[in-house]
């Protein structure tokens, strides 16, 4: 994925319904044209754009935590909720400010229109998620031939047309800029065609209209389950570990105290602990099981005679290797001191692949990281996680599901403090 790059620079190929929109995302891209739109998306994702986003998500998290309030004070104090639909409807807040130029509330209005229909993006029958499971993980190479459908046609042409009037208002009303992504593709899309034009290559555009409405269901379909089990899973386990949410209290209130109690970027980057108890659930629990590849050349091990030919598929456990005792001692143990700076470091990077690694890896990684440190810091200052009298411990993992879920749930109680 780093060092040998060049003969593993593919994802393998998924046919889909609606390709135009499913296969122009950056995972689905190959060779060239992935890395042309890579390289004029990529500085969207850049710290100095993030900040400009910090304030519409932090706007998302002030919301999230007016909800818990409004349902702890209605409720003696103690609202019990399933944290993976509530920390979904907080990721769709954040996705639909940021992806799709949407403000939302969800928390608030569940029969808001952009609420309802997203939020059955993923709503697909058991069987057909068995048969879509069955051929990703055990005959990868019949997905290249076989149309799959990973997102609910009603939705997909619902999320096409407020990608394209919401683009069309703006191209209109230059005025009423938002630092969104959507934005940021349109402005890269804006310069991109102005130097095709300068160089006589007008035909030439790598952000076209479609490539753009790529991008934002994209953000959907990779952001929404990882954000939201990512958050679930911390939750859980600060439930758990009580004397780590301590520790994490104390070090969000001392650095926001420092920054007059608002959760600037600034504020984010000081708190080392929370970051450490992301990376520690991240590990413990990454919300995409592998990493796959595809040999674009004959390849052979090194160290060995075993030659892979191209269009070989290659897939990396994530799952295995976070779980791996040679790396992580007691991996059933969760511990956040995995990640002190000192404990880090004596690892191999490549043995911590939540967002994969090298050229390919997540593009969006620095704004998930952001936007789990802003909920969780909102949060965290102003209530504590228990467990309820639902709380599975340990939970049963759902056996048919594309990524890291809970079969039944994970409920806690959320306590005003």
């Amino acid at each position: 994925m780093v060092r040998d790059f060049q003969y593993f620079v593919d994802r393998p190929t998924l046919r889909t319904r609606n390709s135009a929109y499913l296969e122009n995302n950056l995972l689905n891209l190959k060779g060239q044209h992935w890395k042309n739109v890579r390289a004029l998306i990529t500085p969207t994702f850049s710290s100095g754009k993030l900040k400009f986003m910090e304030n519409m998500v932090d706007q998302c998290a002030v919301q999230m935590t007016q909800f818990l309030h409004k349902s702890a004070t209605a409720k003696n104090g103690t609202a019990e909720l399933e944290m993976k639909h509530f920390f979904g409807r907080f990721t769709l807040d954040v996705i639909g400010t940021c992806a799709f130029g949407v403000q939302c509330d969800s928390l608030k209005d569940e029969e808001a229109e952009f609420v309802k229909i997203t939020s059955r993006f993923n709503e697909l029958s058991l069987p057909y998620r068995m048969f879509i499971f069955v051929i990703i993980l055990f005959v990868p190479q019949l997905a290249r031939f076989i149309p799959i459908n990973f997102i609910n046609s009603e939705v997909m042409t619902f999320l096409v047309d407020v990608v394209k009037n919401t683009k069309d208002y703006r191209m209109k009303h230059k005025e009423e800029r938002r630092n969104d992504f959507l934005q940021l593709m349109m402005d890269a899309a804006e310069e991109d065609t102005k130097q095709n034009q300068n160089s006589k290559q007008s035909n030439n555009t790598v952000l076209d209209e479609d490539t753009i409405i790529a991008q934002s269901i994209l953000f959907l379909l990779a952001g929404f389950e990882t954000s939201s089990t990512l958050l679930t899973c911390m939750s859980y386990e600060l439930a758990l570990n009580q004397d780590i949410q301590d520790k994490l209290r104390e070090e969000v209130k001392h650095v926001l105290d420092r920054h007059d109690g608002k959760c600037s970027y600034e504020a984010l980057q000081e708190m080392t602990y929370l970051e450490m108890i992301i990376l520690e659930s991240l590990r413990k629990y990454p919300p995409i099981a592998r990493v796959d590849r595809v040999c674009t050349q004959p390849y052979t091990i090194p160290g060995t005679d075993i030659t892979l030919e191209t269009e070989t598929s290659v897939s990396i456990s994530i799952m295995g290797l976070h779980n791996d005792p040679q790396y992580y001692p007691q991996p059933e143990v969760f511990d956040p001191d995995r990640f002190l700076p000192e404990t880090k470091n004596s690892r191999s990077p490549y043995v911590f692949l939540p967002f994969g690694s090298g050229p390919r890896n997540c593009i969006g990684l620095r704004f998930a990281m952001m936007s789990t440190k802003l909920a969780m810091a909102h949060l965290i200052r102003e209530f504590r996680l228990e467990r309820s009298e639902k709380t599975e411990v340990p939970f049963k993992y759902s056996r048919f599901s594309m990524f890291l879920k809970a079969q039944n749930g994970i409920w806690l109680n959320v306590r005003k403090i």
